[in-house]
């Protein structure tokens, strides 16, 4: 099996479908400079993936995902310490903390530095007819003012959603 065809395979059971592209759509957004996906590996197989977008001033995680028998090992870790490591300004999505697991992700990234920001912030459709999906901001070192989540978020909707800023 292709490493694209593993990763879809852990993107398709990690995420909802209101939290992700279809395939038609994925296969758009991997031709584009600024967007990068690499597969986190374990003893040779693929255990996961990040995918995250090179913005101007930060860089977007979009997707973080762990095959969910190689959860807990460490994995997801690495992976965000090497990013925050190669990039001084790192931003992600969150869900509210609303359910236990929600709070355990928010934890998560926290423990490694990242700042949940309260600011509204609504990540927009992935499809026609969907609705936005309510989420958080967070932010690695540190955490950002309302100025500075307006910029992120315009960078966000303009380019990986490419929606308008008023629209949400």
């Amino acid at each position: 099996m292709a490493i694209l065809d593993e990763i879809w395979n852990i993107y398709e059971s990690s995420f909802p479908p209101e939290e992700r592209r279809n395939l038609h759509s994925q296969q758009n957004v991997l031709a584009c400079d600024l967007y990068h996906i690499a597969p986190l590996r374990d003893d040779g197989k693929t255990i996961g993936f990040i995918a995250y977008w090179q913005l101007p001033a930060i860089v977007f995680v979009e997707h973080l995902a762990i095959k969910s028998d190689m959860r807990g090992k460490g994995h997801g870790t690495k992976a965000i310490k090497q990013l925050t490591a190669k990039y001084p300004r790192v931003v992600l999505e969150v869900e509210k903390p609303d359910t236990p697991q929600a709070k355990r992700r928010i934890n998560f990234y926290q423990h490694l530095g990242f700042h949940l920001n309260q600011y509204s912030y609504m990540q927009p459709p992935y499809y026609p007819n969907k609705q936005p999906v309510p989420l958080l901001l967070m932010t690695f070192p540190y955490q950002v003012d309302l100025a500075q989540f307006n910029q992120i978020r315009h960078q966000l909707y303009s380019t990986v959603y490419k929606v308008n800023d008023a629209a949400y």
